[in-house]
């Protein structure tokens, strides 16, 4: 898997995320009970979205996902732990949100879409192992196939290096 596809993907995992917390948790409960119990009294109101702390955690997924294409081997595995965890936490906010009175079938779906992200985000993790890092400044001045690339010839001296030209080869002829 590529580096784009990577961030790709745990792009489109916060999306739908995203869009579940849109839909209806709870009917018949103020919104603020679906954060720490006990703080709001039920009403007749349907509430307009999920917990905040599940919209947190979908800011958090898709921030950890952008990050980790700038970051190292090492850093990329930090972002995407900390994505992991957000993940987790929004699989809890759906498993309180199902407990709670006037819920939805929307908060199991949102669980099983937080099950779907950690798998994702663990594939990710997996497979970025073989994801390289710029290697734009570090190229040779002598292609794979033994011809010389202008460009990386054009930055082995700007380097301050020696390029010599095989004897096998012409001149450059001026037109």
């Amino acid at each position: 898997m590529t580096k784009s596809r990577g961030v790709l993907l745990i792009l489109v995992v916060a999306a739908a995320l995203w869009a579940i917390t849109l839909a209806t948790w709870q009917t018949g409960a103020a919104s603020d009970t679906l954060g720490p119990s006990g703080v709001a009294l039920p009403s007749q109101t349907e509430t307009s979205q999920a917990s905040p702390i599940a919209t947190a955690c979908v800011a958090i997924i898709a921030v950890c996902g952008l990050l980790s294409a700038m970051f190292g081997k090492v850093g990329r595995i930090v972002v995407l732990t900390f994505a992991l965890l957000a993940a987790l936490g929004y699989g809890m906010t759906a498993i309180t949100a199902m407990g709670a009175e006037g819920a939805t079938s929307w908060p199991l779906v949102a669980l099983i879409g937080a099950v779907l992200a950690v798998v994702v985000i663990g594939w990710v993790v997996v497979s970025s192992r073989t994801w390289s890092g710029s290697n734009r400044y570090a190229r040779t001045a002598q292609a794979e196939d033994g011809d010389f690339d202008s460009a990386a010839t054009w930055d082995a001296l700007s380097r301050g290096e020696e390029v010599e030209r095989g004897d096998d080869e012409d001149p450059p002829r001026r037109t």
